[in-house]
């Protein structure tokens, strides 16, 4: 089993990771001192065959429209089904869902844990509000920076402390292993590599990136992660969207394919201004 794994993990690699660091693009939410409306790109479904145009507003420039669309490219062709098991699974403690049992999975480095584990562990720290997302994405900037730096010894701290809120984060695992990589730790470099493959092939079992169904993460800098393994781009253009519906989307944007993540448990951490709200 753990060659089978091994194998699939190598090829996954191959095909879609391009494992070396690149400039982090700017995180979100925008900063108080940037022109917001520089910082706001809608969705391309919306804006389907428009080429991009600007004008200039107080001497700044606002973007008005974007690029042709082309938001369904890379998506996969059969349905993304429907997640059916409740909150409820997740505070039981004779499920196999129950947050305690699937944490200790985690923790373990267990490939064996499920796709729908791994998921209703995310739905159940959202629900539960015992993560705060814009703290993972700080840890998440620093561990990025430092393997950047070749402080890989102390990236790897800063990745422990991510993975000890949120064991199945994407860029926890991803830095970890970038780390134990250069370190020559070929082990702990496999196992962790090996768990970031198994979650972020959960996400895509129950996500597409679409605004039907946006991949569920823990936060926003997961979706970084997310892109390089699905376009092998690196997102420069960031943002965040309340929609009709109350649902906190994260958008990510990178050679005009733009894809979303569910990030309304973050609400409670943000003021207005740090999103766009449509009407």
């Amino acid at each position: 089993m753990k060659k089978r794994y091994y194998l699939l993990a190598i090829l996954y690699f191959l095909v879609n990771f391009s494992f070396g660091q690149v400039p982090p693009p700017p995180p979100p939410p925008p900063s108080k001192k940037v022109n917001k409306s520089d910082k706001i790109y809608g969705d391309y479904s919306q804006n389907k065959d428009k080429k991009e145009k600007t004008k200039t507003k107080n001497n700044k420039t606002e973007v008005v429209e974007l690029a042709e669309d082309n938001s369904n490219d890379g998506l996969t062709k059969n349905a993304i089904p429907e997640f059916k098991i409740s909150i409820y699974e997740s505070t039981d403690s004779k499920s196999i869902y129950y947050y305690k049992n699937v944490e200790n999975l985690l923790l373990k480095l267990d490939t064996l844990v499920s796709a729908e584990q791994i998921i209703s562990y995310t739905k159940y720290k959202a629900h539960s509000n015992t993560i705060n997302p814009a703290y993972l994405d700080s840890l998440s900037r620093k561990a990025y920076k430092l393997n950047e730096d070749k402080k890989y010894d102390e990236a790897i701290a800063v990745g422990k402390e991510i993975l000890r809120q949120s064991p199945n984060n994407i860029s926890g695992h991803k830095e970890i292993a970038y780390a134990y990589k250069h370190l020559g730790n070929e082990n702990l470099w496999n196992l962790h590599f090996l768990m970031m493959v198994k979650i972020i092939n959960s996400v895509f079992k129950y996500g597409d990136g679409s605004r039907k169904t946006p991949y569920l993460l823990n936060n926003f800098f997961e979706g970084i992660s997310i892109y390089e393994a699905k376009f092998g781009c690196y997102p420069t253009k960031v943002t965040l969207i309340l929609t009709k519906e109350k649902i906190l989307l994260g958008g990510y944007d990178c050679y005009h394919i733009m894809r979303f993540s569910n990030l309304t448990h973050w609400l409670p951490f943000l003021k207005k201004d740090d999103y766009k709200i449509e009407e």
